[in-house]
């Protein structure tokens, strides 16, 4: 778990919750309007994945919440999902965090923590396209 100098946690210094909650739709609103993104996400239960989006950021976030979804790099493989897509998918994010208010020192926080899954989502090496 990392703190900042106060003891709280990222999930915490972002909001909790509810905040965090808002946020995931806020991106998926964004992500599912967006032409390069939107293909991937047909025939998806959005509520679902919207609930599994929400405990992945929360545990990785080092908040009170155990992921309990699919393994990241079985869900993502064969998928078609490149270095670009990724870069795309986690900008969307980093503007609904924006969006709600959330300081550019914590969403360079968010950037960071969500950039370690690069290659388990694109099945690649960080450097790829």
């Amino acid at each position: 778990m990392t703190e900042d100098e106060n003891g709280d946690t990222l999930f915490n210094l972002l909001g909790g919750k509810e905040k965090l909650e808002a946020i995931v739709h806020d991106a998926y609103r964004r992500i599912l309007a967006d032409p390069e993104l939107a293909p991937f996400f047909e025939r998806v239960d959005m509520n679902r994945l919207r609930r599994m989006q929400y405990e992945f950021l929360a545990a990785a976030f080092d908040g009170p919440v155990r992921y309990t979804g699919s393994d990241i790099r079985a869900i993502h493989a064969g998928r078609g999902i490149e270095s670009k897509h990724f870069r795309k998918f986690v900008n969307h994010f980093a503007e609904a965090m924006r969006s709600h208010g959330v300081s550019e020192h914590l969403v360079d926080q968010m950037l960071g923590r969500i950039a370690v899954y690069h290659d388990l989502v694109v099945g690649g090496s960080a450097e790829d396209g």
